[in-house]
C-alpha cells in the first residue's frame, strides 16, 4: 500500500508543483483524491498505470482541483476500448452540480458519475469501492460546497485510516467525527503559514494555515501530518517554517509534501 502525491501546489501550477492530486494504492487498485491539471503527466512520471484507478473523488468545484479529470477520462476510456479491458470501470464522486452541469457525454457504462448529498455529510454515509471505504465531511471554504474525505484502506487484516482536507478548515462537526474515527494520517492544505499577516490572508481567502492543520492533527490524535497545497509564494527557507511551525503544536511526525513524493503505508505504524 502506498500514498503518492502527484500534485502539491495551489491555484496555478508552478515549475516545482503541479495542482492537487493524491493517489492511494492498495496492491491491486488505486483511489485518486482530486485531479488537478497535469495529473496524467504525473501518473506517467510516477509509473502508475491509469487503469489501476478505481475511483476519483473531487473535494470541491474549484478548477485547480478537477480540471485534470476530462483528459484522464478520455485516456481511460480509450485504453478500455482499444485493449478490451472489459473488467475496468471508473467511478467519479463529486459535490452537487458536477455530474449534471459538466459535459455528460463523458459519462457512460465505463465512467459513472455520482454526486455527494450534502444532507448525508459528516460521516452519515460511507461508500465502498473495492478495497477503499470513504465518507465526506463539510469544510469551511467560503461560499463553495467543499468536503474533506475520510478514507479507510483495507488490505487483508490491516486498515489504514486517513483524512484529506481538500481546501478549507475542518470545523466543529468535522472535528468531532474525526475524533471518533481516529485517522492515523492527516493530509491537510497549508496554503498559508500562521504568521499574523499570513493568517489574515488565509482567513480572507477561506484557506487553512499551518497552525490550523497542526491543531486538527493534535485534536484527533493523529500520528502523521502531511502539509500540501503549498502556495508558490513560499519557497526555499520558507518551506522549513512549515515544519517548525507545525511542530510547535503537533507532536507527531510532520512532513511537507512535494510532487511525486510517497509514503509506504505498509511501513506506517498506526
Amino acid at each position: 500500500m502506498k500514498l503518492v502525491f502527484l500534485g502539491t501546489g495551489a491555484t496555478a501550477p508552478s515549475r516545482d508543483r503541479f495542482l492537487p492530486g493524491i493517489l492511494l494504492c492498495s496492491v491491486k487498485e488505486c483511489m485518486l483524491l482530486d485531479c488537478g491539471e497535469g495529473t496524467q503527466i504525473q501518473l506517467l512520471k510516477a509509473g502508475i498505470d491509469l487503469v489501476k484507478i478505481r475511483c476519483v473523488v473531487i473535494t470541491h468545484l474549484h478548477g485547480d482541483h478537477f480540471y485534470g479529470i476530462y483528459p484522464l477520462i478520455d485516456s481511460f476510456v480509450m485504453r478500455v476500448k482499444t485493449q478490451g479491458l472489459r473488467d475496468k470501470s471508473l467511478a467519479i464522486y463529486a459535490p452537487r452540480g458536477f455530474c449534471s452541469t459538466f459535459n455528460s457525454a463523458y459519462f457512460s457504462d465505463i465512467v459513472k458519475c455520482f454526486e455527494f448529498s450534502k444532507s448525508s455529510s459528516t460521516g452519515n454515509e460511507f461508500v465502498e469501492v473495492g478495497e477503499f471505504k470513504f465518507t465526506w465531511l463539510p469544510m469551511s471554504h467560503g461560499d463553495v460546497e467543499a468536503y474533506g474525505i475520510f478514507v479507510v484502506i483495507k488490505n487483508r487484516d490491516r486498515e489504514i485510516k486517513l483524512f484529506y482536507s481538500g481546501d478549507g478548515v475542518c470545523r466543529d462537526e468535522c472535528v468531532e467525527f474525526l475524533k471518533t474515527v481516529k485517522p492515523c494520517i492527516i493530509i491537510h492544505e497549508s496554503s498559508f503559514l500562521d504568521y499574523k499577516d499570513d493568517a489574515k490572508k488565509a482567513m480572507e481567502r477561506f484557506h487553512a494555515t499551518t497552525a490550523e492543520a497542526a491543531n486538527l492533527a493534535k485534536n484527533v490524535n493523529a500520528k502523521i501530518l502531511v502539509l500540501t497545497h503549498i502556495s508558490s509564494r513560499y519557497r526555499g527557507d520558507d518551506l522549513k517554517d512549515f515544519i517548525s511551525r507545525a511542530k510547535r503544536i503537533f507532536n507527531g511526525d510532520v512532513y511537507i509534501a512535494s510532487d511525486l513524493s510517497l509514503i509506504q503505508l505498509d511501513r506506517v505504524l498506526c
